[in-house]
């Protein structure tokens, strides 16, 4: 008995230090229930189609990812503005000028570059609280998509079509979200700068006495995040044929939603785009299921603070069991 008794503790420590190492399993587990339970209502659920409709969500949610892990409350509410930016700007200045092309793809990822790097610079130089500075990024950026388009804009017979369906034999979701991951892989996997995010956003006072540049690497994450909301504008127009401003809000408070469900840290120096990944899986599965079932929108937001409450406490606890032990 007493063996037992002593093992019993030590196999409740293991489960929840693994829990805590992978905090996106609570999303992933919700995830793979949905998407089972999905199959099963719908027989007619197609691969390609899904995963065109999931990567503007899954795009928004990896694009907030860099910002939080910065740490400081690095939450960044321009994100869906800046993705709306993007797919105006191709719409109404790369397209009639002759770059709508796969050109156009690296120039808007730059132009979302600029625009994190600026929010980073105001953050960082102005010493400013960073829900306030992307809060005013957000503002700034919604005005400007609806002065470039105060109506939508139709766009047709471009390449960007392929992500509402397949590229080849590939589908088209799937490569919209290997954008993002590849260039977080660049950044992150071939330099020093994924430690260096985790060094900042875990204690920024260490890391620089440390010598590490903290100013920099929270600007790039800004940045970073800014080239990698840029791929969803390309995406919006892709499964909509149109450039429309009233997207700007559409994905500010959903990719919150996602990346927190998915188990990030929101205090920073944590996770990845994995998080992201997931969390925004299971929200949209979500979203499906609902659908099927007819249950009625207003019970959505319901429903989402229910699971965002229960992943929070979920982590807590799993963070918790390793520290006690």
């Amino acid at each position: 008995m007493s063996t037992v008794a002593q093992r019993t503790p030590a196999i409740r420590r293991d489960r929840g230090s693994r829990f805590a190492r992978h905090t996106h399993l609570f999303a992933l587990v919700l995830a793979a229930t949905l998407l089972i339970a999905n199959l099963a209502l719908q027989p007619r659920f197609g691969v390609t189609a899904q995963l065109a409709a999931l990567a503007p969500l899954g795009i928004a949610a990896m694009a907030s990812v860099p910002s939080i892990m910065s740490g400081r409350g690095g939450i960044d509410l321009s994100v869906s503005p800046l993705m709306t930016l993007s797919g105006l700007l191709y719409a109404t200045q790369l397209q009639p000028a002759g770059l709508g092309g796969y050109v156009a793809l690296p120039l808007l990822m730059a132009v979302g570059a600029l625009a994190g790097t600026v929010t980073g610079l105001l953050i960082v130089v102005g010493r400013l609280q960073p829900i306030v500075v992307t809060l005013a990024m957000f503002f700034v950026l919604t005005g400007l998509d609806l002065k470039l388009s105060p109506s939508p804009t139709t766009v047709s017979g471009t390449w960007m079509a392929g992500f509402a369906g397949s590229m080849g034999p590939v589908p088209g979701g799937l490569v919209a979200l290997a954008v993002p991951v590849a260039v977080w892989l660049l950044v992150t996997r071939l330099t020093t700068y994924g430690s260096l995010l985790r060094a900042v956003g875990g204690n920024d006072v260490t890391a620089f006495t440390s010598g590490v540049p903290v100013g920099a690497v929270r600007v790039l994450a800004y940045a970073l995040g800014g080239a990698m909301a840029a791929v969803g504008g390309l995406v919006l127009i892709g499964l909509a044929s149109t450039a429309d401003a009233g997207t700007s809000t559409a994905y500010t408070l959903i990719a919150i939603a996602a990346v927190s469900l998915g188990g990030l840290p929101l205090q920073g120096g944590g996770g990845g785009i994995a998080n992201a990944l997931v969390g925004a899986a299971a929200i949209y599965l979500l979203q499906s299921l609902l659908g099927v079932l007819q249950v009625s929108q207003t019970w959505l937001q319901v429903i989402y603070g229910a699971l965002l409450i229960g992943a929070v406490l979920f982590g807590a606890i799993a963070a918790r069991e390793p520290k006690e032990g």
